[in-house]
Protein backbone atom coordinates (compact mmCIF):
# COMPACT_ATOMS: atom_id res chain seq x y z
CA UNK A 1 0.00 0.00 0.00
CA UNK A 2 1.37 3.38 -1.01
CA UNK A 3 1.78 6.14 1.47
CA UNK A 4 -0.53 8.90 0.20
CA UNK A 5 1.54 11.53 1.99
CA UNK A 6 4.50 10.80 -0.28
CA UNK A 7 2.73 11.07 -3.63
CA UNK A 8 3.53 14.28 -5.50
CA UNK A 9 0.66 16.40 -6.70
CA UNK A 10 -0.34 15.17 -10.17
CA UNK A 11 -0.09 18.59 -11.79
CA UNK A 12 3.49 19.07 -10.51
CA UNK A 13 4.51 15.61 -11.70
CA UNK A 14 2.95 16.19 -15.14
CA UNK A 15 4.69 19.57 -15.47
CA UNK A 16 8.04 18.07 -14.46
CA UNK A 17 7.63 15.19 -16.93
CA UNK A 18 6.75 17.62 -19.72
CA UNK A 19 9.78 19.83 -18.94
CA UNK A 20 12.05 16.77 -18.88
CA UNK A 21 10.69 15.51 -22.21
CA UNK A 22 11.24 18.90 -23.87
CA UNK A 23 14.77 19.18 -22.48
CA UNK A 24 15.60 15.61 -23.53
CA UNK A 25 14.37 16.23 -27.09
CA UNK A 26 16.42 19.43 -27.34
CA UNK A 27 19.48 17.65 -25.96
CA UNK A 28 19.31 14.73 -28.37
CA UNK A 29 18.65 17.02 -31.34
CA UNK A 30 21.64 19.16 -30.36
CA UNK A 31 24.06 16.22 -30.06
CA UNK A 32 22.90 14.32 -33.15
CA UNK A 33 25.19 15.99 -35.71
CA UNK A 34 28.30 16.29 -33.48
CA UNK A 35 27.88 12.64 -32.47
CA UNK A 36 27.67 11.54 -36.10
CA UNK A 37 30.79 13.56 -37.01
CA UNK A 38 32.71 12.23 -34.01
CA UNK A 39 31.80 8.63 -34.79
CA UNK A 40 32.82 9.03 -38.43
CA UNK A 41 36.16 10.53 -37.40
CA UNK A 42 36.68 7.69 -34.94
CA UNK A 43 35.92 5.09 -37.60
CA UNK A 44 38.27 6.82 -40.07
CA UNK A 45 41.07 6.92 -37.49
CA UNK A 46 40.53 3.23 -36.74
CA UNK A 47 40.58 2.33 -40.42
CA UNK A 48 43.63 1.16 -42.31
CA UNK A 49 45.92 3.59 -44.12
CA UNK A 50 45.28 4.03 -47.85
CA UNK A 51 46.52 1.08 -49.86
CA UNK A 52 46.65 -1.27 -46.87
CA UNK A 53 44.04 -4.02 -46.76
CA UNK A 54 41.76 -3.84 -43.73
CA UNK A 55 42.66 -7.42 -42.89
CA UNK A 56 46.16 -6.28 -41.88
CA UNK A 57 44.68 -4.92 -38.61
CA UNK A 58 46.54 -1.64 -39.02
CA UNK A 59 44.85 1.66 -38.26
CA UNK A 60 45.78 5.25 -39.03
CA UNK A 61 45.75 6.09 -35.32
CA UNK A 62 46.56 3.52 -32.66
CA UNK A 63 43.71 2.62 -30.39
CA UNK A 64 45.73 3.69 -27.37
CA UNK A 65 46.23 7.11 -28.96
CA UNK A 66 42.49 7.35 -29.69
CA UNK A 67 41.84 6.80 -25.98
CA UNK A 68 44.39 9.51 -25.10
CA UNK A 69 42.84 11.95 -27.58
CA UNK A 70 39.31 11.43 -26.25
CA UNK A 71 40.55 11.89 -22.68
CA UNK A 72 42.38 15.09 -23.62
CA UNK A 73 39.32 16.48 -25.41
CA UNK A 74 36.90 15.61 -22.60
CA UNK A 75 36.53 18.52 -20.14
CA UNK A 76 36.15 15.96 -17.34
CA UNK A 77 39.17 14.00 -18.54
CA UNK A 78 37.30 10.72 -18.86
CA UNK A 79 37.19 10.21 -22.61
CA UNK A 80 36.37 6.88 -24.20
CA UNK A 81 37.75 3.58 -23.05
CA UNK A 82 39.33 1.21 -25.54
CA UNK A 83 36.26 -1.01 -25.32
CA UNK A 84 33.93 1.91 -26.09
CA UNK A 85 36.01 2.86 -29.12
CA UNK A 86 35.99 -0.72 -30.36
CA UNK A 87 32.23 -0.97 -29.84
CA UNK A 88 31.54 2.28 -31.75
CA UNK A 89 33.83 1.34 -34.63
CA UNK A 90 32.38 -2.16 -34.78
CA UNK A 91 28.82 -0.81 -34.87
CA UNK A 92 29.71 1.67 -37.63
CA UNK A 93 31.49 -0.90 -39.75
CA UNK A 94 28.56 -3.31 -39.31
CA UNK A 95 26.23 -0.55 -40.60
CA UNK A 96 28.49 0.03 -43.58
CA UNK A 97 28.61 -3.70 -44.34
CA UNK A 98 24.80 -3.83 -44.29
CA UNK A 99 24.61 -0.92 -46.72
CA UNK A 100 23.08 1.44 -44.14
CA UNK A 101 24.40 4.95 -43.88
Amino acid sequence: MKNPGRLPPAEQRIAAEKALMEAAREYYEAIEEPTRKFQQALAAAAGPPEGVPGSDKKSLVTRRRMVEITKAADPQGEGFTLYTILRVVSALTAKDDDGDE
